[in-house]
């Protein structure tokens, strides 16, 4: 189907189902804050989840743990999953037309919060290339992340989860209802502003000597600078020569408020649901040599690096995908 009519029929599609979309998108939303709140676990951590759980369903990106486990987390209801985003799925099935932001792989990213299938391209890249040259994977700041139990299982390669007590205690609980294999996952509960990662770690049988690979994704943006730096400097001098780590981040004046209405009010919430943005890296142009300044000034060296959103040579990006290693 061209381009131009895929388009169009799809905006149709959309149009017809879209009282049934608002209405349950309402139901859906008022059902997830309920179940939410009070449980002391991240709502941001949903966003991956839920691109993955549709990249799967539109056959883009084979990922069958997200869905199961999205259904058996608290707010997951299927029936109104369907009910707000199925037409929408269904039509972008139908027509082949893709939002942006929920296509397969991509490269490219119009902006800060329209990045998910340009994020999770970046980090599948890095973290299949990698499978191969170490033996531990960690996941750092996990979430519910299910790369552990697909993408990321390889003979040979230990993984790790790292993220809060309540968090893995929800993710462990989904996870058994969901009735996905969690034995070869070893699970290490941290606080990142309070605790080192890497004593967590090592209580949990991780070898620091062994080269690995570190999958950190969506996590920077609510840490402390300190938080951030002090894991970027553990990588640098107490993980093994070889080992690496990906991570994504938002510009630095972003953080300080000077960005679009649009992005201020979309920070503003996440501040009200108590997980504010805390922690970017400054993207003035040139910004990848910004990116190669932190990373030196703690130890590691760039080995790839991805813009977020369409900045220029006179004007600054919404922030960065990188990989740095530490050889």
């Amino acid at each position: 189907m061209p381009k131009l009519i895929a388009f169009l029929v799809f905006l149709l599609i959309e149009l017809i189902f879209l009282p049934s979309t608002i209405l349950g998108m309402i139901l859906f939303a008022g059902v997830f804050l309920r179940e939410v709140r009070g449980k002391n676990i991240s709502i941001t951590a949903y966003d991956p989840l839920f691109a993955h759980w549709v990249l799967d369903a539109l056959g883009k990106r084979d990922d069958e743990a997200a869905g199961r486990l999205l259904y058996a987390l608290p707010g997951g209801s299927p029936g109104l999953l369907g009910l707000a985003f199925g037409p929408t799925m269904w039509a972008m099935h139908v027509t082949g037309f893709t939002i942006k932001m929920y296509d397969y792989p991509v490269h490219s990213s119009s902006g800060i919060f329209a990045i998910l299938g340009h994020r999770t391209t970046f980090f599948d890249d890095a973290l299949l290339r990698h499978l191969d040259h170490v033996e531990q994977v960690v996941i750092l700041g996990a979430g519910w992340d299910t790369r552990a139990y697909g993408m990321a299982r390889r003979k040979g390669v230990r993984v790790f989860e790292v993220d809060t007590v309540e968090t893995q205690a929800q993710k462990r609980e989904s996870l058994e209802k969901a009735k996905i294999d969690s034995t070869d996952v070893t699970f290490a509960p941290a606080n990142f502003n309070k605790e080192s990662w890497l004593d967590a770690l090592k209580r949990v049988g991780f070898d620091p000597d062994k080269p690995t690979f570190i999958l950190w994704e969506g996590v920077t943006y609510y840490l402390e600078a300190e938080a951030v730096e002090a894991t970027i400097q553990t990588v640098a001098t107490q993980l093994a020569k070889g080992s690496a780590i990906a991570f994504d981040y938002a510009a630095k004046h972003i953080i300080e408020g000077d960005a679009s209405l649009f992005v201020r009010i979309a920070l503003l919430e996440l501040r009200i649901f108590g997980e504010p943005w805390m922690f970017g890296i400054s993207t003035d142009p040139p910004a990848k040599e910004q990116l190669v300044e932190f990373l030196g000034h703690n130890g590691l060296k760039l080995a790839e690096y991805e813009p977020i959103g369409k900045g220029d040579k006179k004007q600054r990006l919404d922030g960065g995908l990188a990989l740095a290693v530490n050889n």
